[in-house]
């Protein structure tokens, strides 16, 4: 995975800042996904956040019960962490192969889509909710990304493939949870977290 470019991050254009404002990718367990428009508009999960800042390198976005904190390192790289609905927690990862973007209009959402055609999903299916969600879309992308590369790593390895079938089918158990989504951006955290770690792949 390539280095993002976050020296000097901003997420306001104030004069007293140095830094200009950059955009950046991050995966924040349960939230799916936050992106940075690199004007100080932040998105959490698809949604615009407020953001607020606290200080010269400490900012806040917070859209619906979840507050996404960013602090400036003394070497100009973010760090990033959450807190959720539920007392979910934890800490965002720069996911710079993956667009959590808002989609500009229907036409770059159709072009943003899963891995799998959309056309023929059944209603109410994981695979609809997952066509419906930019998110989610780009979470289904990233691991068929990753799965690919670890087939090549395993020479095509055929438990790998019975396993990534197993994963579907308990992926797509999602729909027994009350959050759909967010079971379902859990399960696709965990297989590519899974996936790169045992196969060294990115």
């Amino acid at each position: 995975m390539k280095k993002l470019m976050l020296i000097a991050l901003a997420l306001f254009p104030l004069a007293s800042f140095a830094a200009q404002p950059q955009a950046f990718n991050f995966s924040c367990g349960k939230t799916g996904g936050v992106y940075s428009d690199g004007k100080g508009d932040v998105w959490v999960d698809g949604q615009k956040a407020t953001v607020k800042q606290s200080s010269a390198s400490y900012w806040e976005a917070t859209s619906g019960k979840t507050i996404i904190s960013i602090v400036r390192s003394a070497e100009g790289n973010p760090d990033i962490s959450f807190t959720g609905p539920n007392r979910t927690h934890g800490v965002c990862l720069a996911e710079d192969e993956v667009s959590f973007a808002p989609a500009a209009n229907k036409q770059t959402a159709a072009k943003s889509g899963p891995s799998f055609s959309c056309a023929a999903v059944s209603q109410g299916s994981m695979e609809e909710l997952i066509c419906q969600s930019d998110t989610l879309s780009a979470m289904d992308l990233k691991l068929t990304d990753t799965y690919k590369k670890a087939l090549v790593k395993s020479n095509n390895n055929s438990t790998l493939k019975a396993e990534q079938r197993g994963w579907i089918k308990g992926r797509n158990e999602c729909w027994k949870a009350d959050d759909k989504n967010k079971c379902l951006s859990d399960e696709y955290q965990q297989r590519i977290s899974e996936l790169q770690n045992k196969y060294q792949v990115k």
